[in-house]
């Protein structure tokens, strides 16, 4: 790893760019002795990128667990038949919609 100010990575962008790629390691740019930035392998955003989407995907399924949970909760006396014919009559009533839409087309 190194770390460079600012002033040096302007003046120095594309070296430091081939330094990063050949030695797969990371470039820290400073602003007054502050980490701002850094330059990092492309093999390692890669990376960094699939563990980003993880982490979306897993927050997302937990945000459905949540909502499922008080899906359950709030309807706690529906039987199993009321269920079963309450997402038949919206099952109905979005095909219907479509036909109309001209979006589903039934063929006799």
């Amino acid at each position: 790893m190194r770390a460079v100010s600012v002033s040096e990575a302007r003046e120095q962008f594309s070296s430091f760019i081939n330094w990063t790629a050949k030695n797969q390691d990371d470039v820290i740019i400073q602003n007054r002795g502050r980490a701002t930035a850094v330059l990092i392998p492309y093999v390692d955003y890669r990376l960094l990128q699939a563990a980003r989407e993880q982490q979306r995907k897993e927050e997302a399924l937990e945000e459905l667990k949540q909502i499922a949970q008080e899906v359950r909760s709030r309807n706690q006396t529906i039987t199993p038949s009321e269920a079963e014919r309450i997402a038949d009559e919206v099952t109905r009533e979005a095909i219907d919609s479509l036909m109309a839409q001209g979006t589903v087309v039934f063929e006799e």
